[in-house]
């Protein structure tokens, strides 16, 4: 976030030049203006009513070559250390009937039919509820583009470790492998050298990406660092780095450098096995860096931890990803890393991407089960969530809004395919209002110019309102559960 540093005139004169930078970035009307394209506005128009849509780019197998990046928080992309006063006034209330504690709260329930879809996360909340040593409650937050520049994700962290305990910040990528890949409350970078394999490709021959999507390969003298955050008031802890990697024939040597003191690690073994390199430093604000020594050391990310009763959040986005895409990914390898990260919770939100098409892919909900039955042999331990794409609107011959009539079709499908399963389902499009939403949401500010993704600050009313849902759904599993444990 921004620094609050300077005092006088000078603050003034930032505060009002940065206030008239935002203001083109509220309407779309007013996009001529902006200075640099938001991070939810697409490169290409949306397609006309009847266009067809262009063909989805082959993948092939590769590295892509990463220049150097690092974590940046701008008026586009972060969210503010506190939420806007009244930024979810004025938007259309969810669909679905006023249900939870807060007193005149309209909520989206996480539909379960099963009854027994969250048990393993609820046990586990209850746990870190009741302040249980080491009772750390992690959630895997799977999905495109929303989640690539942490939106939704980033509320859900901030709002969660506010009121259960805040366990640390969780996992980032090692590298930058898409330009518009940004975490709330982190310090992130990395330098030149990196190369990256990905599921939306160049694809891993191997299949195996670690725990988001993503595997870099470093030459020597390549760094990154990760560290606390130095001007939020959100994520100024941690008290331990631990960096995911993949033992490799070819590996190499890593430098690592933490609290004043420098030793390396090497990554080599005779065969393809998921590790985790641990570093403990005292609770605070710290900043670990990394430089490749020697060989092909083949990184996946770190995670920033505490070792105290809590919760992580892990927001894992892939741009332009589909949710057929988690079916190029090794399951054995899959099986390591989540048997590694111990996640309570796995949420996967797609949908956008998927909606490109007039219509959706015969076998969509076929795919879809595949995707949730690999998951649950990865992570048996684990619940799953399955959250819907957001509204989206396209713009009619007549030159009105309307949502996009493939939205409905795959927010129908993907409950069906929650029932059949028996994982939870959340209608993140009921949450928005609805029909029409996307438009009445851009005209607010909470909706981006291309009639697609949220701006931050609807990022945010989307991350409350999960927050809300899964909160009630707590409270009434809690009420069956008094002793905090599943049947």
């Amino acid at each position: 976030m921004l620094t609050h540093s300077l005092g006088g005139k000078t603050t003034a004169s930032i505060v009002v030049m940065l206030g008239l930078l935002a203001v083109p970035y509220l309407s779309p009307s007013l996009a001529r203006y902006r200075v640099m394209r938001a991070p939810w506005d697409h490169t290409e128009p949306i397609a006309a009513v009847n266009e067809a849509p262009a063909p989805l780019p082959a993948l092939t197998q590769g590295e892509t070559i990463l220049g150097a990046s690092k974590n940046e928080a701008t008026v586009t992309n972060a969210l503010p250390d506190a939420p806007a006063a009244g930024a979810g006034e004025g938007v259309p209330a969810p669909v679905a009937k006023s249900s939870g504690k807060a007193k005149n709260a309209v909520v989206v329930p996480v539909d379960d039919p099963s009854g027994h879809a969250l048990d393993a996360f609820y046990t586990q909340l209850a746990k870190t509820r009741a302040k249980q040593k080491d009772a750390v409650t992690r959630i895997l937050h799977y999905g495109d583009s929303l989640l690539t520049s942490d939106y939704i994700s980033g509320t859900m962290r901030r709002r969660m470790q506010a009121d259960l305990g805040d366990a640390g910040h969780g996992f980032l990528l090692t590298a930058k492998p898409w330009d518009s890949y940004f975490h709330n409350d982190v310090e992130h970078g990395a330098s030149a050298g990196w190369r990256a394999s990905r599921i939306t490709g160049p694809l891993a021959k191997d299949g195996m990406y670690g725990l988001g999507g993503a595997t870099f390969t470093g030459s020597p003298g390549a760094t990154a660092y990760f560290g606390t955050s130095e001007h939020s008031k959100h994520g100024r802890n941690v008290s331990r780095f631990d960096i995911y990697y993949l033992e490799t024939p070819d590996g190499g040597d890593v430098e690592i450098k933490l609290a004043g003191n420098t030793e390396t690690f090497s990554t080599k073994g005779e065969a393809k096995i998921s590790r985790v390199k641990s570093l403990s430093v005292a609770d605070g604000e710290a900043k670990m860096s990394l430089r490749v020594v020697s060989g092909k050391p083949r990184l996946f990310g770190v995670v920033l931890e505490r070792d105290e009763p809590g919760v992580v959040y892990d927001a894992l986005g892939a741009n332009g990803a589909r949710v057929e895409l988690l079916s190029g990914i090794d399951g054995a390898h899959w099986g390591e890393q989540m048997s590694l990260r111990k996640p309570s919770l796995i949420v996967l939100q797609y949908g956008t991407n998927e909606s490109e098409a007039p219509g959706i892919a015969a076998n969509y909900e076929k795919t879809l089960t595949a995707v949730i039955e690999k998951i649950k042999a990865a992570a048996p331990s684990s619940s799953i969530l399955i959250a819907s794409p957001l509204d989206r609107a396209e713009t009619t011959e007549g030159g009105a809004l309307r949502t996009k009539p493939v939205i409905k079709r795959l927010v129908a499908a993907q409950k069906r395919v929650a029932e059949a399963t028996n994982v939870a389902f959340w209608n993140t499009y009921e949450a928005m209002g609805g029909e029409g939403s996307m438009a009445a949401w851009v005209k607010r500010g909470l909706g981006g110019s291309d009639l697609t993704h949220p701006s931050p600050a609807g990022a945010e009313v989307l991350g409350d309102r999960l927050y809300k849902a899964l909160n009630a759904g707590f409270d009434a599993w809690s009420s069956r559960h008094p002793n905090g444990a599943s049947p």
